[in-house]
């Protein structure tokens, strides 16, 4: 079974991929296009119908985009069972993987090819439950690029668990944390706008505070201290 410090670090990742440039300042425009609502109706307090057509919408997109996070976890896990007998060099390679992600992060020096947004643009609205969820699966794809420092150090977590089991597991906490921000703002969309020109001011901060997670993840990957910092916070 995967440690506590995991579940926690792939929890946090998933949080603070939310707040990332391809996500967080379009929230909005998603809400609005997964739900077949205007820009108007999602700054207005909303009826209990739209209110109603806004949550399911926005479920139907949470696990269409964490169906695409899981299966990449299932991907990784499986990918690594294949190489059992080299699990230690897997482990710090990808330690060292996820430190170099950090640093990005943190703009001790850039990646470009991390820097470029790969979002699919559509043009017509899905405005009803299978068509969010099938949206929820393509920007899951589009997303993966500019997420890519958070979602990279989960899946070689995934892949340096001992089961494929525990990778998908993995994979499901963070899309949980990605998904729990659009579902708690999906409930109180009239606070929407205000939220993301605020949160978008913290961004600078958000960034340090994963470049952070990601360095202290990689240091714990490449040293194996993951079961003993389990043994001591819990």
């Amino acid at each position: 079974m995967f440690e506590p410090v995991e579940i926690t670090a792939a929890f946090v990742a998933g949080l603070l991929s939310f707040f990332s440039p391809c996500i967080l300042p379009l929230v909005p425009s998603y809400f609005s296009f997964i739900a077949g609502v205007s820009m108007d109706e999602l700054s207005q307090t909303a009826t209990g119908a739209i209110r109603r057509k806004i949550i399911l919408s926005t479920l139907a997109f949470v696990l269409g985009f964490s169906l695409i996070f899981i299966l990449l976890g299932a991907t990784a896990a499986i990918f690594s069972g294949f190489f059992m007998g080299a699990k230690s060099y897997i482990r710090i390679i990808g330690g060292a993987l996820v430190l170099i992600l950090g640093l990005h992060l943190l703009g001790v020096f850039r990646i470009q090819a991390l820097d470029v947004e790969k979002r699919i643009h559509l043009n017509h609205k899905p405005v009803h439950f299978l068509g969010a969820f099938v949206i929820g699966m393509a920007f899951g794809a589009g997303w993966s690029p500019c997420i890519g420092p958070l979602l990279g150090s989960i899946l070689i977590l995934a892949g340096n668990q001992d089961t494929v089991g525990q990778g998908i597991g993995l994979l499901a906490v963070y899309s949980a944390g990605v998904a729990l921000p659009f579902m708690v703002l999906s409930m109180t969309v009239h606070l929407l706008f205000g939220f993301v020109r605020r949160a978008n001011k913290m961004l600078r901060f958000i960034n340090i505070g994963a470049g952070l997670l990601l360095i202290a993840t990689g240091l714990l990957l490449i040293t194996d201290k993951f079961k003993m910092i389990a043994g001591i916070a819990f």
